[in-house]
């Protein structure tokens, strides 16, 4: 493990005030509801863990037994979840705990013994054993064991699961689902776990639902209208709750480029074109699967690879040598992680960043890269003997390399929940940086949606499903898709455009816009000069996010309306397209759009 996860001191664990109308009178300030927890004096809980493990005890009492805690990464799950069992049992809800997570290097975070022994004597509550169950002999032949650690994909195979059930057999057992939204409810593991016996569970996730929409495993859910089932959180921190407290999150400043393209069909040579953007919002209906592969196809672009890797490495040279001219010593410089569609892809973009880059030590980890070697590669990055990573979903949750703060997004992936988790690789916080230091850096193509997906997440969006069947259609539509060939070859790819948006993602209006700005520099004035041609542009563009975000929002919720239908409303509003609107209608349509938002629904 790259640091202590358990025995932080008070500065780094909390850096908060006591919960709010709670008065500071010591060590025992933050333990008032929590059974059988009794802090050391030097250790406390972050404001967001106490009030969880105090929500916790209350509906104990109350008889509720199945939980959901939403923690964004970072914030310390690990401590609340075994912070939770010791609640639990010192209630006598449960005597033993199983701790599920989705891959081996979660379930290592709960397995360090030093780890264990020093966050159990911070909490006052006594030694426990634990096992890892990787092998069914090793806790079976011991089932007096408080704590068994393992993964989903363990516990539901053969083996696993015979094993597991015995142990559950013998005593009450609280359950923890960590990362959650791995665990759909109909899926293989959940249908294997629900046999095992348990007393409570905990569910813990920073992003609690699926891209797929499928109902989460052992998850409190609520009714809404319109067929909708929404997620119920004990209690949430969220990237707000998270920003506020500080020194949990860096800042995020994301960079995006738009793309001019041609494309010729093969079969009959008609030659369309269009920027990325557009293309993305034809991509959007999960049928058109030409779409789809052209912007593919563009991944593997010189062009694209260019315009932008190019600012990115600029940037990634000015922070590393900033760092440096601060008057504080530091011991680790920042870190690039480059996140590629596919591992050919990725070895593509690993050659033009050794070509084009020699200066930085480049490598790459994927599946068809051994098990023995990804490790090396992967430590070596940990240490900061490598510079850039370039990867293909193999640095997830349970890796935890914050010096990361430059990200070049450069797959296909527009899902907001795989989407946060990608982001959040580099926005954990540095202590070994100045505080000015500790910004996290994206670098996106216009179709991937990352600024519209990060406004959604910081908007009072409620994570919800529809009914089955809803999700099945959605489901039918994308199976198959890359077992087709594009009939439209790529001919031409430009650089269009580049923007950077400094994201204020924690302020009380997320909706908030920027004052309008003219080429000039000064906001428009009646009696000033206007570009009517730059002033209508903008609203277009403005127009076009704010349909992307409600689009990302609708289907958050289940509801599938793509860009084009959203426009094609506006078109029987205002009874002509978006490109004969005046300036005056532009405005109208984007207050509408707002509107909207704010009331998730076309109106």
């Amino acid at each position: 493990m790259e640091e202590s996860l358990f025995n932080r001191p008070a500065d780094t664990q909390s850096g908060t005030a006591p919960p709010v109308g709670v008065e500071p009178t010591g060590p025992t300030v933050e333990t008032r509801g929590l059974p059988g927890i009794h802090l050391r004096p030097g250790f406390r809980f972050r404001h967001g863990q106490y009030l969880f493990l105090r929500k916790l005890a209350q509906a104990y009492d109350r008889g509720e037994r199945y939980h959901l805690g939403v923690f964004v990464p970072g914030y310390g799950k690990t401590i609340t979840a075994l912070s939770a069992f010791v609640v639990a049992r010192a209630m006598g809800i449960a005597r033993k705990l199983v701790v599920f997570v989705p891959r081996g290097n979660l379930r290592d975070q709960y397995a360090d013994r030093k780890e264990l022994e020093s966050l159990f004597s911070n909490l006052g509550a006594g030694g426990f054993s634990f096992s890892i169950a990787d092998s069914e002999k090793a806790f079976l032949k011991n089932l007096e064991t408080d704590i068994i650690i393992t993964t989903y994909q363990y516990a539901s195979g053969k083996g696993g699961a015979e094993a597991l059930r015995a142990f559950c057999d013998t005593a009450p057992c609280m359950f923890i689902y960590d990362e959650v939204h791995h665990l759909a409810e109909d899926g293989t593991w959940a249908t294997v776990i629900e046999t095992f016996r348990c007393s409570c569970s905990v569910a813990l996730s920073g992003t609690p639902i699926r891209s797929d929409n499928k109902t989460l495993f052992g998850v409190p859910m609520e009714a809404g209208g319109g067929g909708e089932h929404y997620y119920s959180a004990l209690h949430e921190v969220t990237l707000r709750d998270a920003h506020a407290e500080g020194k949990i999150l860096k800042k995020v400043e994301a960079h995006v480029v738009d793309y001019h393209l041609t494309m010729v069909r093969e079969d009959t040579g008609e030659r369309v074109d269009m920027t990325l953007s557009q293309l993305a919002e034809i991509a959007a209906e999960k049928r058109d699967i030409d779409a789809y592969l052209a912007r593919r196809k563009l991944r593997f672009h010189e062009v694209y690879l260019e315009t932008l890797l190019d600012p990115a490495f600029r940037r990634f040279s000015e922070k590393r040598e900033s760092l440096f001219e601060t008057s504080e010593k530091v011991e680790r410089n920042h870190q690039m992680l480059v996140i590629a569609m596919s591992n050919r892809h990725a070895s593509a973009m690993l050659d033009f960043i050794r070509r084009r880059y020699p200066d930085y030590s480049a490598t790459r980890i994927g599946q068809d890269i051994r098990a023995g070697e990804r490790k090396k590669r992967l430590d070596a990055y940990r240490r900061g003997a490598i510079d850039v990573m370039v990867q293909v979903d193999m640095i997830g949750e349970g890796t935890d390399i914050k010096p990361i703060s430059l990200i070049v997004k450069a797959d296909l992936v527009r899902a907001w929940s795989k989407t946060l988790q990608q982001v959040f690789r580099g926005m954990r916080f540095f202590p070994g940086f100045p505080e000015s230091e500790n910004v996290c850096d994206i670098y996106s193509a216009d179709d991937s949606q990352v600024v519209a997906t990060l406004r959604w997440v910081t908007s009072d969006f409620r994570a919800g499903v529809r009914m089955k069947e809803d999700r099945e259609d959605n489901e039918s539509r994308t199976k198959g898709s890359e077992s087709f060939r594009s009939l439209w070859d790529l001919t031409d790819v430009q650089h269009r455009d580049s923007q950077s948006h400094t994201l204020d993602l924690f302020s009380n209006n997320v909706n908030q816009r920027e004052p309008d700005v003219d080429p000039g520099g000064g906001p428009p004035r009646p009696d000033g000069v206007v570009d009517i041609r730059a002033r209508e542009e903008k609203l277009r563009r403005d127009c076009a996010a704010l349909a992307a975000q409600l689009s990302f929002i609708l289907e958050g919720m289940g509801v599938l309306v793509d860009p084009r239908r959203i426009h094609a409303e506006a078109m029987k509003r205002f009874a002509k397209s978006q490109d004969r609107l005046s300036l005056n209608e532009l405005e109208m349509k984007r207050k509408w759009l707002e509107r909207c938002l704010a009331m998730k629904k076309l109106i």
